[in-house]
């Protein structure tokens, strides 16, 4: 039985899926960081293979019977980065099989962008429009040749409008703000003081500013403000609609690229669109002057986008035949 393998290589997590012939989901794993632009790159390919351990140990056929592997890694954009990441994959496999069944088949790896992986989970397709809000943040645009475009994804310190981090960066001021007396009182202050247990707004500055607050540690405050945005809070809720406000301005510029784009079908993924109605509504009506919102697909029940990755794996090998 041929199996296929999809990896979502992310700056906080990373997951993957095995799926079979007919797209049933045979086995999954999770484990950290593999952007090699949130850690350092040997400890990205060393998580990479940790996951792989962990994703084939449930079957030897698994390994054995895995005839490709696709792997949608946020950070690799370059053609060296996608090289270094394939060989090592690619020697990790050959060790594996060998040492098993030294008649075994070779495994072919193929390194793809986040972006393809994620619109063939939610579209069936690895072409078309997406708006990624997780995290980080970025725009896609692939077209059905499979040239990519993008917007945005230039990192915490330099873009990731509209993004996790971003709104939890922005929630840590607004509690600051709202302490000084710049802005009124928000449920903010209370949220954030009760997750990371401190008694008064100003005990923050010596958490945020120690070594081991991480992008991550930013981003999960993102979720407080969804909450107190729900609950009414008017801080709370003007600070989602500005920065979906702004990723929508990103999306608009990368729709500008390729004519073809004001027609392409759109994919919403990510935890803020997931998670936040008022923010995904925002997105949706920005756009509404210059394209057709009913082409826009967020599925609460879409397949994960190591499963998009495991998908193309699929269609790849099927392709070849």
């Amino acid at each position: 039985m041929r199996v296929y393998a999809g990896i979502d290589g992310g700056g906080t997590k990373t997951d993957a899926a095995i799926i079979s012939e007919f797209g049933d989901i045979l086995a999954t794993a999770r484990g950290g960081a593999t952007n090699p632009h949130s850690v350092s790159p040997q400890e990205a390919v060393m998580e990479l293979l940790r996951i792989l351990d962990l994703l084939f140990s449930s079957n030897i056929n698994f390994l054995l019977n895995c005839e490709i592997i696709c792997l949608g890694m946020s950070g690799i954009s370059e053609n060296q980065e996608r090289q270094w990441v394939t060989s090592h994959v690619q020697d990790y496999m050959k060790n594996k099989k060998d040492a098993l069944d030294s008649n075994s088949n070779s495994c072919a790896v193929w390194v793809v962008s986040e972006g393809e992986i994620a619109l063939m989970a939610s579209l069936g397709q690895p072409h078309g429009l997406l708006s990624i809000s997780g995290t980080g943040s970025i725009v896609y645009g692939i077209t059905p040749e499979g040239e990519v475009c993008r917007a945005g994804g230039w990192g915490h310190l330099l873009g990731d409008e509209g993004s996790g981090y971003r709104i939890g960066q922005r929630t840590l001021q607004a509690v600051m703000q709202s302490y000084d007396g710049v802005l009124p009182p928000t449920a903010l202050t209370l949220l954030v003081q009760q997750e990371l247990h401190v008694k008064h707004a100003p005990d923050l500055k010596q958490l945020v500013y120690h070594p081991d607050w991480t992008k991550s540690s930013t981003a999960s405050i993102a979720r407080l403000t969804i909450e107190a945005a729900s609950a009414g809070d008017e801080a709370a809720r003007v600070l989602l609609i500005d920065e979906a406000r702004q990723l929508a301005e990103t999306a608009k510029a990368l729709i500008r690229q390729r004519v073809s784009f004001y027609t392409a079908p759109m994919a919403l993924s990510g935890s803020i669109f997931r998670n936040s109605l008022l923010f995904r509504d925002t997105f949706v009506q920005q756009l509404a002057e210059m394209y057709e919102l009913q082409q826009i697909v967020c599925l609460e029940d879409a397949p994960a986008p190591a499963v998009g990755a495991a998908l193309l794996a699929r269609q790849k090998c099927h392709l070849a035949e």
